[in-house]
């Protein structure tokens, strides 16, 4: 295995998963490689999109019915923001703890592992919290072709 830090490898595979359901469903994904505004990555189908922050974290040994992850304040805040006319998510990829369980290439595919989850950050109110503040993404909202295309209709104000 290579030295890459595993903190940026979780960082690109997590990306890399949501690039993956963005371009099955028929959308482009813009990354912005400088988070200044608490985006890691437009999700966009022509003039429409969302903005999403981008988070991978181990798998949890709780079988809860949620994921929750502490989100620092400024990137909560940008996110929760009222004053946003664009729809922001909050997307956590969940892995296995070991890299090399994340990916495995078998002649039927390539499997990525294990579970992105969303939450839909510009429902939620901003927070005075000091440091971190705690998102519960429901394992019911589980990130999916499917799933993405209804985020972006919806923003589109179709569904």
């Amino acid at each position: 295995m290579g030295t890459l830090d595993t903190s940026a490898c979780k960082e690109w595979f997590s990306v890399s998963y949501v690039q993956a359901l963005a371009y099955a469903a028929g959308y482009t994904v813009m990354i912005d490689t400088v988070d200044h505004l608490g985006v890691d990555l437009e999700i966009k189908d022509r003039a429409m999109r969302v903005d999403v922050q981008m988070k991978c974290t181990e798998e949890s040994a709780a079988a809860e019915d949620y994921l929750s992850y502490n989100l620092d304040v400024r990137t909560y805040n940008l996110l929760s923001d009222p004053g946003r006319n664009v729809p922001a998510y909050l997307f956590v990829v969940e892995v296995p703890e070991l890299r090399e369980n994340w990916i495995s290439a078998l002649e039927d595919g390539i499997h990525l592992r294990k579970c992105g989850y969303f939450a839909n950050m510009s429902l939620l109110p901003p927070t005075g919290n000091r440091v971190t503040k705690s998102v519960r993404l429901s394992r019911t909202n589980k990130l999916t072709v499917e799933s993405l295309d209804r985020l972006m209709k919806e923003a589109r104000g179709m569904a």
